[in-house]
């Protein structure tokens, strides 16, 4: 989600407490929920003519699905809190304030923060199951809001800046700070376009100075927040380290003055509940949570039906009662899987020529490729509070859930046919003469067409149209995809 930096345009501020600080006068304007409704939409072009395409090109458009991004209500209240807690953030960090040099200076000395520093860096979490849409939420706030913008002069004066609005990091995998401090660094070094701080301190000091260069590093580019995604993995810190991380945290908040958002599944909220009671001002923001939806919840109807107008198969089918209940109870209301579900279904649909997506497609896609997917769907349909918080532990690993969407049942009879019949092209009229090309068609369950040997050697340099006596001759093979004849339903 890399941005190109852009050049401070300052507004003026209707709210007394943000006029003159241009950290926050370059930023866009407040939305109003209707401007940030359309802002966070992202709806791709619909399919329209390309159903008549040919299945090859059709199967390629399926992933557009992946790019949908319907807004629900908690979408619009998480915009509201991004937007407050990045200008209020700034508040305590008006670069036009002397007392914000002499701050950034006792930093940089490492004597902590001025006695006169009062942060007004608050911080607030946002947690949801897997796939539910936490980060697709997050990344579409974030979209509204420049990631750089370098400033030149303001109101007259000089001021020569770069300032980073947001930074978004993923927690290591082994919860350990100084992987999360080489993180930071990376996405620093991203952000501006330019190498300096990877290469600086890798593998350079213990973990105290890179603490330190890393809250130097966000006070002197004025960081408007860190959003901190999957601190779930804080579950797999050693000994010491998860205390170690969150209280580094905390000291970003209130001493530094950065804004800390937490990004996580329902797992990390144990983990880090003294941060929100520590943490100066946390409670104005609180937890934002993305729960799962019921089947009657108004928000997942709305998102069936955005859905349902991406389809590429040749035949629409209505959306009925039957329909939405199935796609339910095959996804039990995650964002993701009903994505997965819609993709996978259109490509077994198209490849296996039935064209038309209907219940029985959707539960043989969900028994065959998202298989790895049931053991966790079981715990949510029990509706045990117990089992249902062993959710992210039942699913596949990252790897084996990408895999799952990849083409990897072609049909190889099919596939090998068509190979053994490629032959070189005669390089003469007398080679030509001498040369007989056999069409041997592959011979599917569908199909009990017997081999017709045709000499069309000859014929392909006087038509005028040499595909067409090549298809006359079955040497195209029609259906060379995924689902082998064993795969498909009878």
């Amino acid at each position: 989600m890399k941005q190109c930096p852009v050049k401070a345009d300052y507004q003026s501020s209707p709210v007394l407490e943000y006029s003159g600080n241009p950290l926050i006068e370059a930023m866009p304007p407040i939305l109003t929920e209707a401007q940030a409704a359309q802002g966070l939409a992202a709806f791709p072009p619909l399919p329209n003519e390309e159903r008549s395409m040919p299945k090859e090109v059709r199967l390629h458009c399926l992933n557009r699905l992946a790019h949908l991004v319907q807004p629900f209500p908690i979408y619009l209240d998480l915009e509201n809190a991004v937007s407050s807690i990045l200008r209020s953030g700034y508040v305590g960090r008006n670069p036009l304030d002397v007392g914000t040099w002499r701050h950034l200076h006792s930093l940089s000395l490492r004597q902590g923060p001025t006695p006169q520093f009062n942060s007004t860096a608050s911080t607030f979490s946002l947690v949801g199951l897997s796939g539910i849409g936490k980060t697709t939420a997050l990344d579409a706030v974030l979209r509204l809001y420049p990631q750089v913008i370098t400033h030149h002069r303001y109101r007259d004066q000089d001021f020569i800046h770069t300032q980073i609005v947001w930074l978004k990091l993923e927690c290591p995998f082994d919860g350990s700070l100084s992987g999360l401090c080489h993180t930071f660094f990376r996405a620093v070094d991203e952000a501006t376009g330019e190498e300096r701080y990877t290469r600086r301190y890798r593998g350079k000091g213990g973990i105290q100075e890179l603490i330190q260069r890393m809250e130097q590093v966000a006070s002197t580019y004025f960081i408007g927040a860190l959003f901190i995604d999957e601190l779930q993995h804080l579950r797999t810190a050693k000994t010491g380290g998860k205390d170690n991380m969150l209280n580094f945290f905390i000291n970003l908040i209130n001493s530094i003055g950065v804004p800390v958002v937490f990004v996580g599944t329902n797992s990390m909220l144990e983990l880090f509940v003294h941060v929100l009671r520590n943490a100066r001002r946390a409670s104005g923001f609180g937890i934002y949570d993305f729960k799962q939806p019921t089947a009657e919840d108004a928000s997942w109807e709305l998102l069936l039906k955005a859905v349902w107008g991406y389809q590429w198969v040749k035949t629409v089918a209505p959306l009925t009662p039957e329909l939405k209940a199935t796609l339910y109870h095959l996804t039990q209301g995650i964002t993701d899987f009903l994505t997965k579900l819609m993709i996978l279904g259109q490509r077994y649909a198209i490849q296996s020529d039935r064209e038309v997506l209907d219940v029985g497609v959707f539960r043989h896609v969900a028994n065959t490729k998202m298989k790895l997917l049931q053991p966790a769907l079981d715990a949510l349909r029990t509706h045990d509070p117990a089992k249902m918080r062993r959710f992210e532990d039942l699913l596949p690993p990252d790897e084996q859930l990408a895999e799952m969407m990849h083409d990897s049942h072609k049909d190889e009879r099919n596939r090998l046919a068509m190979l053994s019949q490629v032959q070189p092209l005669p390089n003469s009229a007398e080679d030509s003469d001498a040369t007989t090309i056999s069409s041997v068609p592959a011979k599917t369950e569908q199909s009990d067409r017997t081999a017709e040997t045709v000499s069309i050697a000859s014929a392909i340099g006087t038509q005028e149209d040499p595909l067409r006596v090549l298809n006359k001759a079955d040497w195209f093979v029609r259906d060379p995809f995924e689902f082998v004849p064993t795969y498909r339903e009878g």
